[in-house]
């Protein structure tokens, strides 16, 4: 039998959490055998800004592109016009509100983010919602392969065995090994030629558009400022649908900021800007000219409305093919991280280091064939999929765009939007609805006490305890010197302004944070793929001795000075904190099982210290959230959710037409 240090370990099972380390056996001079430790470390392909811009584009861009003149025209020349460019304002302030939110509370990922606030429930409702739109739009462009390169090849439309073989092809040489890559910078150089195909695309929409000729027949364009044209009010939800669909990007928006190369906020914000301005551009122009060259004959997919006999229009079609394949991998992308999230355990798996996890090849060939094929065979099977994708898009696309964004940010400063209503003439509304909750939840100062739990230091969370309480009374006197009129004035606006729903997504997202910001604090520092941020209120101090304003006695403010870190005490000082810091206790004062035995968090302590020490070391960006939101913030917030459920029903009315 071989020595037992010679042994091959057993190969772990395909769902298993991936190993930081491996067992290398080292041999000496004199033949003598010995395990030693290596750290295995998987190193992910960067993108510059330009690939990452190129890779949003095509994410946006995809086959939603022949559908905006259908959009302009059940919208009206002037509203789709309007509503093309401020559905794109919305993409790329939405893209960078998530990415800024999520860096606020130090988590990778749109699931995660999502889970900070609301738990289990928010993570798998946005999972889902990710796979959903992934998927349908996986099936979608492979029925664009499937028609468009049958075309090129010229095969009859009706030889469906035909065309599913020149699908099967085509997909399993192109398509599939581009979504094998394991990195999505792998995949910048595509990205870029399918941004200069799309460019050529609707060049050739442009060309291709009898608009002298449509607009003689109207009476000139003159005609297109009346009232009727500018606007139709009997079909604008429909082109409301359209067009808040086809920008929709979010579900891949935090695996392509995590490819960038040092992902600050101002080279995301960067990206966003450039890649919104390349879409608007290229939807204004294919909207504008396709609806003006045949007006209320445009086609849900303008090119069907290009002569059949044109080499340039085929050459258009082609064109649309040919991106489809190299959009595709970009949203099996998304679709396979879902299944790393869900299907794949330990801590990288959940929280989407997909390099690390996808480095084995078997697993990460075996989930791209697995997805390939469960899409290229309805794809293969029927000819028109269009009122499930509908459904899908309507579904999917709004919670993910416009609701999801909205709601995390609310969750995630739900303290401060709590605050700011408690501070407002509507005050007295909100403690007579939670005055009993919300006293029980600051009973202890390791509540979240201001809009972010990640640094609010423990002499502000007892001074901020002491102000609330004061609140708290003040608010019982206003409440019984209150009017009728008044009371009847306020439950008016209170109810009107859907009040009850916005401080309900507030403290349910207040509560979630807090016990999120506490699991952080049990476990070691993790770099996050999006870019981390310095908190600009952490103190780093050593062995400062400070006085409890409430007690009258010495504490000791650890190197970590914000509610639930990990803070560097020794044993006889480990409660020194009481409730706010102390590695002894969890939130409400119950015992933490991680430091059952005396000197048990020391190996955390180390690895907190050790942060510290790279912080100091290490320039990082400020907090792009560092500021206390406003009011106009979270206006912003609630006509993101507003929008979105208007969004959703332009989209199931968009079904009926």
């Amino acid at each position: 039998m071989a020595p037992k240090s010679s042994m091959k370990p057993p190969a772990s099972p395909f769902f298993a959490p991936a190993t930081p380390h491996v067992v290398v056996v080292q041999q000496t001079p004199g033949g003598t055998r010995h395990a030693v430790s290596k750290k295995q470390e998987v190193h992910e392909t960067k993108s510059t800004v330009m690939g990452c811009t190129a890779n949003l584009i095509n994410a946006i861009v995809g086959s939603g592109i022949v559908g905006i003149p259908y959009a302009v025209r059940q919208a009206g020349f002037g509203a789709g016009i309007v509503l093309i460019v401020i559905c794109a304002i919305l993409t790329e302030k939405s893209l960078r509100l998530l990415i800024n939110t999520a860096k606020h509370v130090h988590v990778p990922s749109y699931e995660t983010v999502a889970e900070a606030a609301f738990g289990t429930a928010g993570f798998r409702f946005v999972a889902v919602n990710m796979f959903v739109m992934a998927y349908g739009a996986m099936l979608s462009y492979l029925m664009i392969v499937k028609d468009s390169f049958s075309l090129l090849v010229g095969i009859d439309p009706d030889d469906l065995p035909m065309k599913r073989a020149v699908l099967v092809a085509v997909s399993l040489t192109v398509m599939v090994p581009l979504s094998s890559q394991r990195d999505m910078a792998n995949l910048s150089f595509t990205s870029r030629f399918s941004v200069v195909i799309d460019t050529i695309l609707v060049g050739l929409v442009v060309y291709n558009s009898p608009i002298d000729e449509s607009l003689e027949r109207i009476g000139g364009f003159a005609t297109l400022f009346e009232p009727s044209q500018i606007v139709h009010w009997d079909t604008i939800f429909v082109g409301l649908g359209v067009l808040s669909f086809a920008f929709v990007c979010q579900h891949s928006a935090f695996i392509i900021a995590g490819s960038l190369d040092r992902p600050t906020t101002h080279r995301w914000s960067t990206v966003t800007r450039s890649a919104l301005s390349v879409c608007v551009v290229l939807a204004l122009t294919c909207g504008f000219t396709g609806y003006l060259g045949y007006m209320d004959n445009t086609q849900g997919n303008v090119l069907m409305n290009l002569d059949p006999e044109s080499w340039t229009a085929n050459l258009a079609r082609g064109m649309l093919g040919i991106t489809m394949l190299f959009v595709f991998p970009l949203e099996c992308f998304v679709a396979r991280h879902v299944c790393v999230v869900l299907l794949f355990r330990g801590r990288r798996a959940h929280e989407g280091e997909d390099s690390t996890i996808l480095n084995r090849a078997d697993r990460r060939i075996g989930l791209t064939v697995i997805l390939y094929l469960l899409a290229v065979v309805p794809a293969a099977a029927f000819e028109d999929l269009g009122p499930v994708l509908a459904i899908t898009g309507a579904v999917g696309g709004s919670c993910l765009a416009y609701i999801g964004p909205g709601v995390v940010y609310l969750g995630i400063h739900g303290g401060r939007f709590l605050e700011l209503v408690r501070e407002s003439w509507l005050g007295s509304k909100l403690g007579a609805a939670t005055l009993t909750e919300t006293s029980r939840g600051m009973q202890t100062a390791n509540h979240a006490v201001e809009t972010t739990p990640l640094v609010a230091d423990t002499v502000e969370a007892v001074e901020a305890k002491r102000e609330f309480e004061k609140e708290q009374a003040d608010l019982k006197d206003r409440l019984e010197e209150e009017s009728f009129m008044q009371s009847l004035l306020k439950s008016i606006v209170w109810y009107g302004s859907l009040m009850p729903m916005w401080c309900a997504v507030a403290s349910y997202g207040r509560q979630g944070l807090t016990s999120h910001i506490h699991e952080m604090a049990l476990k070691s520092p993790h770099p996050i793929r999006i870019g981390a941020v310095q908190y600009k209120r952490v103190r780093v101090v050593r062995g400062r001795v400070d006085v409890d304003p409430e007690e009258g006695r010495a504490i000791v403010i650890p190197p970590f000075s914000r509610t639930d870190s990990l803070p560097i005490l020794s044993a006889k000082d480990s409660n020194a904190l009481g409730g706010s810091g102390s590695l002894a206790h969890a939130p409400g004062g119950k015992p933490n099982k991680g430091f059952a035995h005396g000197n048990a968090g020391n190996i955390n302590q180390k690895i907190g210290q050790s942060l510290v020490e790279q912080q100091q070391q290490k320039e990082l960006e400020i907090d792009p959230q560092e500021e206390l939101p406003s009011w106009f913030d979270f206006g912003v917030a609630i006509f993101y959710i507003m929008f979105g459920v208007l969004a959703f029903v332009a989209g199931i009315i968009s079904l009926s037409q």
